[in-house]
């Protein structure tokens, strides 16, 4: 069990990190740009809260021995670890980004100023 939950964690990091990647950096601000001619598309590569769902569910798939097994069904299994994954990663975002950042004024949390 301990391994799974390892497992888990590093993949919650792995999905954390690349949506930074995918959504933040200069290295793909082109390929953004050019999937942004569609609307649909343009709001799931900006939003991190949706990208981190597919990127979790690409990196299951490549790695089908941390899927927790917590039913027989297999779809219940991948279903609820990509849950797992993609909740963890925006969690731990909210750590790295907000609480670690020097200049973010904890006074402003959960309030829709800016």
């Amino acid at each position: 069990m301990l391994l799974y939950v390892l497992m888990i964690f590093v993949l919650a990091f792995a999905t954390e990190a690349m949506v930074e990647l995918l959504v933040k950096s200069k290295f793909f601000e082109r390929p953004r740009q050019f999937l942004s001619r569609w609307s649909w598309l343009k709001a799931l590569i900006n939003c991190g809260y949706c990208t981190s769902v597919w990127v979790a569910l690409g990196f299951i798939n490549a790695v089908p021995i941390a899927v927790l097994p917590l039913s027989d069904l297999p779809f219940v299994n991948v279903i609820a670890t990509l849950l797992v994954v993609q909740r963890l990663s925006n969690i731990m975002h909210n750590v790295i980004d907000k609480w670690t950042d020097k200049y973010y004024d904890v006074r402003y949390v959960n309030t829709d100023k800016n």
